[in-house]
């Protein structure tokens, strides 16, 4: 009868010692830390409440969807927010002549959009003051504004009705691109991020190798 010993203590399958320290290196790595989100845009506050986004992508904003006559009143309000707080004295020259010039168009803007809201309309004109003079958005109100009214106050006195709309549009849009940046901030800022430690490792390190060797082997006769 013959016994067969076989040395297992030196026996291999293929995976080197540097595999195996290579996969404790990586298991014992520290995990990166999560990546930083920086603050709100344009220095806005970190729990700022802004308008609803639409499904278009836009915003509901006081300037949306007006009719004429109260695009041309709101025009108005947003020369004066400017007027008042842009650094800028020929903003509020040419404010002076935008109401010159449309003061006909303007009391008729007034008059109608007072109707339209009725009790309502000195709160939704301070909503509306307030709304132009958002701290965040100021500079490029600012450099809008100031364009826009050089150009208002030299329309045809009969041109408000047809130009008022897409001009509000326009100096609304400074305030829909920064309500767009804030939300993309406010996303990232919530985003999952992991939180602790995760192994990752070589595929090819644990592939299966039948090969053996090293060992030994003892042969006895009885």
């Amino acid at each position: 009868m013959f016994v067969f010993a076989l040395g297992l203590g030196a026996c291999s399958t293929g995976s080197s010692r540097s595999d195996v320290a290579a996969v404790q290196s990586v298991a014992n790595a520290p995990a990166p830390a999560p990546a930083r989100v920086a603050g709100p845009p344009d220095g806005a506050a970190a729990n700022l409440v802004i308008p609803a986004r639409l499904a278009d992508g836009s915003y509901a904003t006081p300037n949306r969807d007006v009719f004429a006559p109260a695009a041309a009143w709101h025009l108005r309000a947003a020369f004066n927010v400017a007027a008042l707080n842009c650094n800028d004295p020929a903003i509020a020259a040419a404010y002076n002549r935008f109401l010159t010039v449309h003061r006909r168009a303007l009391a008729d803007a007034h008059r109608r959009a007072a109707a339209f809201h009725g009790a309502g309309f000195d709160p939704a004109m301070t909503r509306l003051y307030n709304y132009f003079a958002q701290p965040p958005v100021l500079a490029r109100f600012c450099a809008t504004a100031g364009a826009l009214a050089q150009e208002a106050a030299n329309w045809p006195a009969a041109a408000m009705p047809d130009a008022a709309g897409p001009a509000l549009a326009r100096i609304d849009q400074p305030f829909i691109d920064f309500y767009a940046r804030y939300d993309a901030w406010r996303a990232a800022a919530t985003a999952p991020r992991p939180t602790g430690p995760r192994l990752t490792y070589q595929a090819s390190i644990f592939a299966f190798d039948p090969t053996v060797t090293g060992g030994s082997e003892a042969l006895a006769a009885r």
